[in-house]
Order: structure tokens, then sequence, then C-alpha cells
């Protein structure tokens, strides 16, 4: 058996109402079911826009550990090369002559005379190696062994170690950027 139906029409432009004959059970159940539907539909509407949220969240978290996992690597990179160069002076593994024939060349002083200052066991090895006229070598306890400081008429000229590295590491790092 189906319920009665109802149906007033109003007059005014507000719009029509059904009710149902059975009484106000029914008629609560259908609003009651109706609200369910409209809360399930809110609360999935949340649940997705916070799930779109935490996803963003995540995303801007894996970009920043990136980042950051990228200048570790760097600066990891940049420490193990300081240390195995470092090694390798203090052994007396460098080619002190291509270094101060190199820091020349970049000097670009020509034939014009100039010093070369070098840490004492640095200037020993070159002892007998020949240079251009007016190039004199001089043994210098402040300069870092496998450093060259190349004094010129225009200036001093400095060769340093741990700065050439940290120009690779800013380098590196502008990469990145």
């Amino acid at each position: 058996m189906s319920p009665e139906r109802l149906v007033l029409e109003l007059a005014t432009p507000v719009a029509g109402v059904e009710v149902l004959a059975s009484g106000s059970a029914a008629s609560e159940a259908a609003c009651l079911a109706h609200a369910r539907a409209a809360g399930e539909r809110a609360g999935r509407a949340e649940a997705g826009a916070a799930l779109d949220a935490a996803v963003e969240h995540l995303r801007v978290l894996e970009e920043e550990a990136r980042t950051r996992l990228a200048e570790n690597a760097v600066a990891l990179g940049i420490e193990i090369a300081r240390t195995l160069l470092r090694g390798e002076i203090q052994r007396d593994r460098h080619d002190i002559e291509r270094l101060v024939r190199g820091t020349l060349a970049e000097a670009a002083t020509g034939r014009a005379p100039c010093v070369v200052h070098l840490h004492p066991s640095d200037h020993a090895r070159l002892a007998t190696t020949k240079f251009r006229s007016g190039t004199r070598i001089e043994p210098d306890v402040g300069v870092a062994k496998g450093d060259v400081h190349v004094e010129t008429s225009l200036g001093l000229l400095v060769r340093d170690v741990d700065d050439l590295l940290a120009a690779v590491a800013r380098r590196l790092k502008e990469d990145l950027a």
C-alpha cells in the first residue's frame, strides 16, 4: 500500500510543499535521509580538500628535502676533495711546478719581473727548475704548502687551495639554484 500524497500549491512565489499523508515519521525519515546524504557529500568534499592540502604539503617537503640533499652532497664532496687534496699535498704528490707555471700564466705579466712565494718545502722541490728571466722563487713560511703567491708590479696574485675549493663549492651551489 502506498502512502497518499497531498500536494498544496501556494499562491506566493515561494514554492510548493509536499506532505506525506502517512504522518510525520515518514517525513522525518525522508528529511534524515536527505540530511545524511548532504552531510556525506560535505564530508567527502572536506576530506578531499584535506587530502589535497596534505599532498601539496608533502610535495613542498619533498622539494625542500631534495634541495637539502643536493646541498649536503656538495658540502660532503668538497670536504672529501679538501681532505684528499691536503693529504696529497702533505705527501708531496702535487705538481708544484705546474701550479707555479699556471699561476704565472694567470698573472699575465709577460717578461716583467715577479717574485713567486712558496712554502719552504715546495721551494726546495723547485730548486733546479728554470723559469723565465725575471722570475724569482722565494721560500715563505707564511704560504701554506701547495699554495702559490705571485708578487708583480700590478699586485699580488694568490692561488690558495682552500679558496679554490670554496670557489668550486660556490659554483656548484649556484648550479643547484
